[in-house]
């Protein structure tokens, strides 16, 4: 007898049933394009931000590099996207004030000076450390100018638009005209240690003391007509060379100076002479015309004198022998040379560096945090597309 609950074996395996959804095509994944391009694009914006990426890793401790004239090519090697510490002199007075248009907010841009300029500081708005500012040590982000993108541009206005003064050493400038080639330009060290490049055609500006004259200021505020002033300097024994008439100049060094809460006070225009006094004489004098007013100013006398290189030669006996345009020729002892100076533009070199105070490593950490994003995201659309391929 055969229980009808207990399947036939003999009558094979039971039928199926069929899957009501098979005939619905399955949707493919996203193109294996878009995959490879949103991978592409996430590793190439990790790439284009590897110098922060390495800058955020580092220590924040920064590298001290001592002063900023040992900079060379060689000792900087190596050098560039690190955290460093440099000391040196500002130029500030071919220095730059930039601001960021709508913003209001100014950094300032300048040379170091005894660095050939071959380092520039970028200066953040924000208030330095006061032991920073006294001892002029800069900290910060050393990069090279060739890495900014508006690099091209920087050096095309400073070459165009930024002018230095440049002094030189009297003796050593005429040591260097001696050995001069006809015609031929000479490279000459300034006295902040860099070295310029003087053309025989270059303007070159001579001031010559003369050491039986002094020049005296007396303001107008206690002179109120200029032969009150004159007869001031001639009671007292004074012949006037010169009436250069009124001057508004700077302050004298005996006057007060301006409070934390007060204004810049005006310049005082004086009345200016160069007086010749006897040498027997000529201290009482001065002691006494500056004891008339704080603002009497007195210094000595000098005349400056345009020249070009070529105008210039080395006296025998030491000092400079002057040849301004068809005039006759002037010799200068080498006391009476009080000093030596050109206006050249600033040329920023190829190999030089900026120093952006204040960019110190900490600052970058998120750009660490995105690269990471962004290796994911990459990472991400490069496993979807090993799926999709393998279907």
């Amino acid at each position: 007898m055969t229980d009808p609950a207990q399947p036939d074996r003999d009558a094979g395996p039971a039928p199926t049933e069929a899957d009501e959804f098979a005939h619905i095509p399955r949707s493919r994944g996203r193109h294996p394009i878009v995959a490879v391009a949103g991978a592409l694009l996430a590793f190439f914006l990790v790439f284009h931000e590897r110098r922060d990426l390495r800058y955020a890793l580092q220590s924040g401790t920064p590298l001290d590099l001592g002063r900023a004239s040992s900079l060379n090519q060689a000792a900087a090697t190596g050098l560039e996207n690190r955290y460093v510490r440099l000391s040196g002199r500002p130029d500030r007075e071919s220095g730059l004030e930039i601001d960021t248009k709508g913003s209001w907010v100014f950094t300032q841009l300048f040379r170091v000076l005894g660095t050939g300029d071959r380092l520039f500081l970028h200066r953040p708005p924000s208030p330095l450390p006061a032991a920073l500012a006294e001892s002029d040590a800069f900290e910060g982000r050393l990069i090279r100018v060739n890495d900014l993108p508006f690099a091209a541009a920087i050096r095309k206005y400073f070459a165009t638009y930024v002018s230095a003064n440049h002094f030189f050493a009297p003796d050593v400038f005429a040591r260097m005209l001696a050995a001069r080639p006809a015609d031929g330009p000479i490279a000459l060290p300034d006295l902040s240690g860099d070295r310029v490049m003087l053309a025989a055609g270059t303007q070159v500006a001579v001031d010559v003391a003369e050491p039986d004259q002094v020049r005296i200021g007396l303001p107008k505020s206690r002179f109120a007509a200029e032969t009150d002033a004159r007869a001031a300097i001639t009671s007292r024994g004074g012949e006037i060379v010169t009436a250069l008439g009124e001057v508004k100049g700077r302050p004298a060094a005996n006057a007060p100076q301006a409070g934390p809460l007060s204004s810049t006070p005006e310049p005082p225009i004086r009345w200016t002479f160069v007086a010749r006094f006897p040498a027997a004489a000529r201290q009482p004098a001065l002691d006494a015309l500056g004891n008339l007013d704080r603002e009497v100013d007195i210094r000595d006398a000098r005349q400056t004198v345009q020249l070009r290189v070529d105008e210039i030669a080395p006296a025998p006996g030491g000092g400079l022998v002057l040849r301004p345009g068809q005039g006759p020729a002037r010799q200068v002892p080498a006391q009476a040379v009080a000093a030596v100076h050109t206006l050249e533009p600033v040329v920023i070199p190829p190999d030089a560096y900026l120093l952006v105070e204040g960019d110190r490593p900490r600052q970058h950490l998120p750009t660490v945090l995105i690269a990471a994003i962004l290796i994911m995201f990459g990472a991400v659309n490069l496993v979807g597309l090993g799926r999709e391929l393998r279907r």
